[in-house]
């Protein structure tokens, strides 16, 4: 996981081709005229998938992991937290090939959040647990992206 200031973003220039795609793409866009949907960005290895949610407790949801595609998260409106399942897990659903998606639980975590203009990068395998209640809020609506970058293992497939 890779966490921090939206605005800091560019410090990760370097690390995936999908990335740097998303970055450049950041510097001239403004995502938060994304309407809710499917965006593409860079066809299907780069593309931004707009939704409206409403934020859960950590007891009612999964871990969920991707193979094909890393997850960079942003909070448009409202404020989430998140985990990150730390050591071993269990799987509760099968990986779905069509979906890139699987569900597992895990003892174990690490906490963040997406408030104040924060991101997170959810590589591919690992487990993570988004779109939760932040602090004391309780249930509340949240708008967000989930920019999805390919792996750079499937770049050139």
């Amino acid at each position: 996981m890779i966490c921090g200031a939206l605005t800091d973003l560019p410090r990760y220039r370097g690390m995936m081709r999908g990335l740097d795609v998303l970055i450049d793409w950041l510097e001239e866009n403004d995502p938060a005229q994304l309407a809710c949907g499917s965006h593409e960005i860079l066809g299907d290895k780069v593309y931004a998938n707009v939704m409206e949610a409403t934020t859960r407790c950590a007891s009612e949801a999964h871990y969920e992991t991707h193979r094909r595609y890393h997850d960079v998260q942003i909070d448009l409106s409202g404020r989430e937290a998140y985990r990150v399942a730390l050591g071993d897990t269990v799987q509760v659903e099968p990986f779905n090939e069509a979906d890139d998606f699987e569900l597992v639980d895990a003892g174990a975590f690490i906490e963040g959040d997406l408030a104040d203009g924060k991101f997170a990068v959810f590589v591919v395998g690992e487990p993570h647990m988004p779109t939760l209640q932040y602090g004391d809020d309780g249930a509340q609506p949240v708008k967000k992206i989930c920019f999805k970058v390919l792996a750079d293992d499937f770049w050139d497939a």
